[in-house]
Formats: C-alpha cells, sequence, structure tokens
C-alpha cells in the first residue's frame, strides 16, 4: 500500500529556493515595518534600522541569486552584512 506523499520526491534546488523565498518576504515585511515606524514617528534611528534590517533580510537573500563567482558572491554578502549590522548598531545607539 502507499500513501499519496510517497510518490512526491522535492529537490535540494527547490526547498533551497522556497527558504530563499519565506526570507524575502518576511525580511521585506520587517524591514517595511520599521521604515512605517520612521514615518510615523519621524525617528532617524528607525530609519538606519529599516535600512540595516533590508540589507540583512531580502538584500541578503537576493544578491545570493547573483550571477557571480562564489569568490564574489561571498565578498558581497559580507560586505552587505557589515554594513547591515552597522546600521542596526548606530539605530540602537542612537535610541
Amino acid at each position: 500500500m502507499t500513501l499519496p506523499l510517497q510518490s512526491v520526491t522535492v529537490s535540494a534546488e527547490s526547498v533551497w529556493f522556497a527558504v530563499l523565498a519565506l526570507g524575502v518576504v518576511v525580511g521585506s515585511l520587517v524591514a517595511y515595518q520599521a521604515f512605517r515606524g520612521y514615518r510615523r514617528n519621524d525617528s532617524r534611528p528607525m530609519l538606519f534600522l529599516a535600512v540595516g534590517l533590508a540589507l540583512l533580510g531580502p538584500v541578503h537573500f537576493l544578491l545570493s541569486l547573483a550571477p557571480l563567482s562564489a569568490a564574489a558572491v561571498g565578498v558581497a554578502l559580507q560586505t552587505v552584512d557589515v554594513l547591515g549590522l552597522l546600521a542596526v548598531g548606530y539605530s540602537l545607539t542612537r535610541a
């Protein structure tokens, strides 16, 4: 006896793409909420928080799709991560 789900095969690439898409969506929603907080309160630290979260979330995930060499993508991802963390850190010290 076979169950319906036993015949479904999932490739590692499709799982990777699903996780990537989820990261872009969730990261975009969180960054958008921070940006709304900036607009509502006219708070400069909230703007830096929104920028930092956008860099750490959707920009990071989308950058991993860039058709570059592995070394170039690695350097770009590390640069974006450092810039995002600097923006978040700046926002927390100015609150």
